[in-house]
């Protein structure tokens, strides 16, 4: 059986908010007093060309991430865990600004985002595995849950030079009343195990985002929106410890990292 978990002090790092107004004539914040934090509530003002990029944007990066080297956990083993993962943001972009409320006039979204996800990955076969994680954003009102299946191509071995495997994920959004949103992934990965158990890998694939309004203060179209994306990583074993990083390339780039044990 194999466990992976991170510190639990990543859950105490809060996401950033900036106290300061963005330079460049910063647009008006929506105000709602009865609001703690920023949180996705759309504005009368919101257009269906801002609504179709936060859709692709908040679509992409929601969408259940790899992180991990193509490797499988094989038969009955699990993987548990806690990554973390960080992102950047226009938050002066009307897709951005439009979509959410904030509780005073000088409180901002911010640009950068951090969080973290609690994973879970149960091999079914000595090649496929299935996987699950949440996440929400502790200082705001949206969420993520995801299911994925990867299976091994190829095993690294004497004859294969490297590991290679494809998986296929599937995100909802919770949390948000004014939309419903449901992202779809397929990617294909390759890496190879070198001295010292460090295996870089890289990968490709593209994300399908339908996000559905159900505002009382919009009428707006559904989205649907193809998003391609990269990755490339590394992830290193000692003994029954497990370090990895990972940087994902689309709509809205992404860094994540991973600090594990396994056994």
């Amino acid at each position: 059986m194999r466990i992976t978990i991170v510190p639990l002090a990543a859950l105490l790092i809060p996401a950033a908010a900036y106290a300061n107004p963005p330079a460049d004539d910063p647009p008006t914040l929506h105000v709602d007093p009865s609001l703690d934090e920023c949180e996705v509530h759309f504005a009368p003002e919101l257009t269906q060309s801002a609504y179709h990029r936060f859709a692709r944007e908040f679509g992409s990066v929601s969408a259940f991430k790899q992180m991990g080297a193509p490797q499988v956990v094989g038969t009955k083993g699990v993987s548990f865990g806690i990554e973390y993962m960080a992102f950047r943001i226009d938050e002066r972009a009307d897709a951005w600004n439009d979509t959410f409320s904030h509780p005073t006039a000088d409180h901002w979204l911010g640009s950068d985002k951090q969080f973290p996800k609690l994973k879970l990955r149960v091999g079914v076969g000595s090649n496929t595995d299935i996987g699950a994680y949440y996440t929400m954003n502790p200082m705001s009102n949206f969420g993520w849950i995801g299911v994925d299946v990867k299976h091994a191509l190829l095993r690294q071995d004497e004859q294969k030079p490297v590991t290679v495997a494809v998986r296929g994920a599937y995100t909802k959004t919770l949390f948000v009343d004014d939309m419903d949103m449901h992202a779809l992934t397929g990617d294909v990965s390759v890496g190879r195990t070198l001295r010292y158990q460090i295996t870089p890998y890289v990968g490709v694939g593209a994300d399908g985002v339908l996000a559905r309004e159900t505002s009382s203060m919009v009428e707006l179209d559904t989205e649907y929106s193809l998003v391609g994306h990269a990755f490339a990583g590394f992830e290193v074993a000692y003994r029954s410890l497990r370090f990895g990083a990972e940087g994902q390339f689309s709509a809205v780039s992404s860094a994540q990292a991973q600090l594990a044990w396994v056994f």
